[in-house]
């Protein structure tokens, strides 16, 4: 029988860690794709996005969550960890309303609130 390993830091607290990772990750992919240069023919590729610095900040918030989630997953079921994860699908809109600019429609306030509610 393995024994317990207790962890040192709160996985719970790390949990949200990674949902703030996550949703400044998407947060800096969109800004970094919309200040690249648009190239006919080619911007399918996505490979002109990597000369933006918020895009690349972005893969290193995108690697942290993973490894948030890791430490996460090795302590919290999978079962209790997945569904809390998902507050992400409030944050994001949140964040590009707050920080983008973009707009949040009645329709998508009330998918926001549903969410809140289930994750509640």
């Amino acid at each position: 029988m393995r024994p317990e390993i207790r962890p040192r830091v709160n996985p719970w607290v790390v949990l949200i860690f990674e949902a703030m990772f996550v949703t400044a990750s998407e947060t800096l992919l969109k800004v970094g794709a919309s200040h690249t240069e648009r190239v006919p023919g080619w911007e399918w590729t996505g490979l002109y996005s990597l000369e933006s610095i918020w895009i690349w900040l972005a893969i290193v918030l995108v690697i942290l969550s993973f490894l948030c989630w890791i430490y996460v997953l090795r302590y919290i079921p999978l079962s209790i960890a997945f569904p809390l994860s998902n507050v992400v699908h409030v944050l994001i809109p949140l964040s590009c309303w707050i920080f983008l600019g973009e707009s949040i429609s009645v329709r998508r306030w009330i998918g926001i609130a549903v969410v809140i509610a289930g994750l509640a």
